[in-house]
């Protein structure tokens, strides 16, 4: 559209283009800025600005600090990136971290994103060395549908599902149980996992280990404990800020 001098009249901007005029100038103030502030950096009146961070903030893209009134954002708009992205950015994010379980010698490790049904195994393959296979359409935890030895393919499993970190102390009471280890000195498969949740405090994901053995005494002792902390490691990198996780940085 032209207007009376025979230029192009500049198109006005809408709400949603000031939106994010608010949006990117929160971006670039680390800690936070105020009202005033972000009124200025975007040339528009603090009633309005006011009006659009309420919607922000009810929307869960930015939040308030209840000690100095700033506005900063919020993580949620990482978490459409992680939509779009998907899983692959959640193994981005669970692998340094299991590699670095299993080249200390740990056992095998699995990160499995149940909406996907996909599960990723890391192992190490050499002294600073970790391979990594990806399976998909599988069950959660994927090896836990296998069948391990025996002429009869009888399944030798120990199972450990971690749900809440009171389950750390529950200890055998969590355990699931199927079949024994032959009386000739068969291995039993030990598996356990954990949650992963990301900013919004909502499981995403589960990381897990396993491996065999001749008895359930490193599931109940170690391993369990283990993957615990792994879960917490990799919801830290999400964002999940709960009490639990800050605590072991």
């Amino acid at each position: 559209m032209k207007s009376d001098q025979g230029s192009i009249s500049a198109p006005v901007p809408t709400s949603i283009d000031k939106a994010l005029e608010v949006c990117e100038a929160l971006s670039l103030a680390q800690n936070g800025m105020a009202l005033t502030d972000v009124a200025r950096a975007v040339g528009l009146p603090r009633p309005s600005v006011h009006r659009l961070l309420a919607v922000l903030k009810r929307r869960g893209y930015v939040r308030q600090d209840e000690d100095s009134g700033k506005y900063g954002l919020t993580l949620k708009m990482l978490d459409l990136s992680f939509r779009l992205i998907g899983r692959s950015e959640l193994r981005l994010h669970a692998y340094p971290v299991l590699r670095e379980h299993v080249l200390r010698g740990r056992p095998r490790s699995f990160v499995a994103v149940p909406a996907a049904a996909e599960v990723t195994y890391i192992w190490g393959a050499g002294p600073d060395e970790a391979a990594m296979r990806t399976a998909y359409g599988k069950q959660m935890p994927a090896h836990c549908a296998e069948y391990f030895g025996g002429a009869q393919g009888s399944r030798r499993l120990s199972c450990l599902r971690l749900s809440a970190t009171a389950d750390l102390a529950a200890g055998p009471a969590v355990v699931i149980r199927l079949g024994s280890p032959d009386a000739d000195g068969g291995q039993r498969l030990f598996c356990t996992c954990a949650p992963v949740y990301d900013y919004s405090g909502r499981e995403v994901a589960r990381v897990g280990v396993f491996g065999h053995g001749p008895d359930d005494a490193p599931l109940l002792t170690e391993h369990h404990r283990e993957v615990w902390g792994l879960g917490r490691r990799v919801s830290t990198r999400l964002g999940f800020l709960s009490t639990a996780a800050a605590e072991a940085h």
